[in-house]
């Protein structure tokens, strides 16, 4: 039986972060946040100091994540991140968290540029 993308999102096996755990690591020496959305999407902002990297090219900009020990992924609503996150893990990264969505940032108080 093949699986549709909700499967793949749900199965991904990227823990979730809290926007006020993910806010407290923020800063901290080897945390990277990892923004997968599309260009047009930046238009409206993005988590302060993050890499914007879409989750197309992910495999091929992975060099953007150098010396990251914790890689925090987010997307606009966490369906892209789960993915993202997943293809992180089968690079090798060992701690890859997924904090959800933009907005969930924005609601939670989160520095934007």
């Amino acid at each position: 039986m093949t699986q549709t993308p909700t499967d793949l999102v749900v199965n991904a096996g990227i823990p979730s972060i809290s926007i006020e755990d993910a806010k407290a690591l923020r800063g901290q020496d080897g945390v990277v946040f990892l923004d997968v959305r599309e260009p047009a999407e930046l238009l409206g902002g993005k988590i302060a100091g993050a890499v914007a990297i879409p989750r197309g090219v992910l495999e091929w900009q992975i060099e953007a994540l150098e010396g990251a020990k914790t890689v925090i992924v987010y997307c606009a609503v966490g369906g892209r991140a789960a993915l993202a996150g997943a293809t992180l893990k089968s690079l090798g990264f060992k701690d890859v968290r997924n904090s959800g969505g933009f907005k969930d940032w924005i609601d939670g108080g989160g520095e934007v540029e």
